[in-house]
């Protein structure tokens, strides 16, 4: 039987440490807990749980069915949480490393991509141009010999079209990157986590009411350890919005400053207010109906004088 120990931390997020082996139902039972395998660290993990809650129930439960089948296990479970600048460096960190191997991935395809075709021209650089394939076995080599070149030369186009994709890959991580850091996307998402803030906090509170023996026990711990990521998170994306208003390129226009009938710049157009609302703004169609966008999605305003006269 195996030894095992599952942690989790902020930094690694839940791994599986351990000398199981192939066969010993190890993997049949973390993998029915939500655990996976991770090709490139070799050992078992939750995806996605770095810098996020413990899956407590997760956790102790897989632990529960491995010391079942005879096995054994120790947990680590670790409910600090990180910053929101530090979580923010680590993953920017992460994210150049995966271009620069994106970057070595396209040079290295596009040498490939060379070699392939230079291969491809030497399988028939001796043959003469023009010369015809002689009929039946006598001319198979021949078309054995140009069948590979094509094939090879084939081969080179498809791996220079993937290196020619590694750029574009690149500057889409790039704009990913730069978006989720954009004043309106971070309202937005505090608008969604604060969403979540109060669905924990009803059903943590139910859970109180309904069952106080629960309060110890692993959902309710699970529940704090949500809690505190969620406050964390809200109270550094409300810092961001704060600076993002002292450098004026945030919540400069609201109901008090918009009115029906100005011009608004949205989502790349100049739009028609229709009315100014306490957390959104709905601007005229050609239709019977009007849009909605919140205020964090108003790039610039004209008065409605301004806009007639212009």
């Amino acid at each position: 039987m195996a030894t095992i120990e599952i942690t989790h931390t902020p930094e690694e997020g839940t791994l599986v440490d351990g000398d199981t082996v192939k066969g010993d139902g190890t993997g049949d039972i973390l993998r029915a807990h939500g655990f996976r395998w991770f090709r490139s660290l070799g050992q078992y993990g939750i995806p996605q749980s770095r810098d996020r809650a413990p899956r407590i129930v997760a956790i102790e439960n897989a632990a529960d069915r491995l010391r079942e089948a005879g096995h054994t296990v120790t947990v680590d479970i670790s409910t600090a949480v990180r910053d929101n600048a530090t979580v923010q460096e680590d993953r920017h960190e992460r994210l150049e490393d995966r271009r620069a191997a994106l970057t070595a991935k396209g040079e290295k395809l596009s040498r490939e991509a060379d070699a392939l075709y230079r291969a491809s021209d030497a399988m028939v650089e001796h043959l003469p141009l023009g010369q015809p394939v002689a009929p039946g076995r006598k001319g198979r080599a021949h078309r054995n010999l140009l069948e590979r070149s094509v094939d090879t030369a084939i081969r080179s186009a498809l791996t220079a079209k993937e290196a020619e994709q590694m750029p574009a890959r690149i500057a889409g991580s790039l704009r990913a990157e730069a978006q989720k850091q954009r004043p309106d996307v971070v309202a937005r998402r505090v608008q969604r986590l604060e969403a979540e803030l109060r669905s924990l906090d009803r059903r943590m509170a139910s859970l109180a009411e309904h069952h106080p023996e629960a309060t110890s026990g692993r959902l309710y711990r699970q529940y704090e350890a949500e809690r505190a990521e969620l406050v964390e998170r809200i109270d550094g994306d409300r810092a961001v919005l704060e600076q993002a208003k002292e450098a004026g390129t945030f919540g400069r226009y609201s109901k008090d400053n918009v009115s029906a009938g100005d011009l608004v710049h949205v989502r790349g157009e100049w739009r028609r207010v229709a009315r100014a609302n306490p957390k959104t703004v709905s601007v005229t169609t050609a239709y019977s109906w009007t849009d909605k966008y919140g205020w964090e999605e108003v790039r610039d305003h004209r008065a409605a004088a301004d806009a007639t006269q212009d």
